[in-house]
């Protein structure tokens, strides 16, 4: 029997005082179970060696949502209202997200998962959108903590446009304040809402690595999501 991809998916992180948490909705590992492959969840440990060593073990990878990276990271102070993830997580998934792609591994980044890519390759994000983008859609009902729904368009003959068999719009679960600014080196927009927010991205080049900023996991019984994980655990089988 063929063995199954192991997909490596990153963790939320709580810190108070001294105690620390990972935690994470189940739904990304449903998600990666669903399409074939072995879940895995990577706590957010930081010690010599440790991510190279975890890297060589998984197949794919899986940047999950979260709270927000702390605006020092991409040269700017908090001006607006955020709620920080804390460093030990940024730290972590920075790296491991940098030893993935040096190690050619497939990539979902989702939400907070996109915003650290983006980070990663000197991108700059928008701290809040309601106070710096004007006219922009309501992305996340953060008062009552719901998701909202809203359309995506993705751009024909894009390897997301690909993935989808060409499917261009679709409503998805959005739970998210903040998104990119200025884009990541290398990376290329492919999907945005009608407010103009960069939905998508993809990076030419490296047809393993897909970004998005809405959260698939939300909508497990959806053809869009199925076939975004079914094309993560296909490529990881290759990798």
């Amino acid at each position: 029997m063929k063995t199954k991809p192991c997909i490596g998916i990153t963790m939320e992180m709580s810190a108070k005082k001294e105690k620390r948490l990972n935690f994470l909705d189940l739904a990304y590992a449903e998600a990666v179970e669903r399409a074939g492959g072995k879940a895995i969840f990577l706590p957010s440990l930081t010690f010599p060696g440790g991510v190279k060593e975890i890297c060589a073990l998984i197949d794919g990878v899986v940047l999950t949502g979260g709270a927000d990276i702390n605006p020092s990271y991409y040269g700017e102070e908090i001006n607006f209202p955020i709620s920080l993830s804390p460093d030990q997580r940024t730290d972590f998934d920075l790296n491991f997200f940098k030893e993935a792609m040096n190690a050619g591994k497939a990539i979902l980044a989702i939400c907070h998962g996109l915003q650290l890519m983006n980070v990663a390759l000197k991108g700059t994000l928008f701290q809040d959108l309601a106070s710096q983008v004007p006219g922009s859609l309501v992305h996340w009902e953060k008062e009552i903590n719901n998701p909202a729904r809203h359309v995506v368009q993705v751009e024909a003959g894009s390897r997301l446009a690909e993935i989808l068999n060409g499917k261009l719009e679709f409503e998805v679960s959005s739970t998210h304040h903040q998104a990119i600014k200025q884009l990541g080196e290398g990376l290329k927009v492919v999907a945005r809402s009608p407010d103009g927010v960069i939905e998508g991205v993809e990076w030419p080049g490296h047809p393993q690595v897909i970004g998005v900023q809405w959260h698939p996991e939300k909508d497990l019984e959806s053809e869009v999501t199925k076939k975004l994980f079914a094309a993560l655990i296909n490529t990881a089988a290759r990798s």
